[in-house]
């Protein structure tokens, strides 16, 4: 056998094996970016529900504080229900006493 074929083969094992290497790394590389946005994907979707729940969050207490508005205009029964979801009305300390109905004045509660 010639230098020259110890060459040639040795050049094509080579050859062969660096273009293997490049298919797997396409591969790891395809699987890698699939998986990628993949979790990008739920990432999102847990970003909005967050986004959501802080805007529920403000609704939620924009209508407890009606609710305790229509408590201290003697409604026994919302006063009943606020109660027994853990919610304390407190009295605005105020010379008029109550807030008048619309007034958009905010009702003091307290949480146990």
């Amino acid at each position: 056998m010639e230098f020259s074929d110890r060459i040639a083969g040795w050049t094509f094992w080579a050859a062969t094996g660096l273009a293997s290497l490049a298919v797997v790394l396409v591969v790891v590389g395809t699987m890698l970016g699939l998986t990628n946005r993949s979790i990008r994907s739920e990432v999102n979707g847990r970003q909005l529900y967050i986004n959501q729940s802080v805007q529920l969050s403000r609704l939620n207490q924009e209508l407890v504080n009606e609710l305790g508005a229509a408590a201290l205009r003697n409604n026994q029964a919302i006063r009943d229900m606020l109660k027994e979801n853990g919610i304390t009305v407190v009295q605005p300390a105020s010379e008029s006493g109550a807030a008048p109905a619309g007034s958009g004045a905010a009702v003091p509660l307290k949480k146990p």
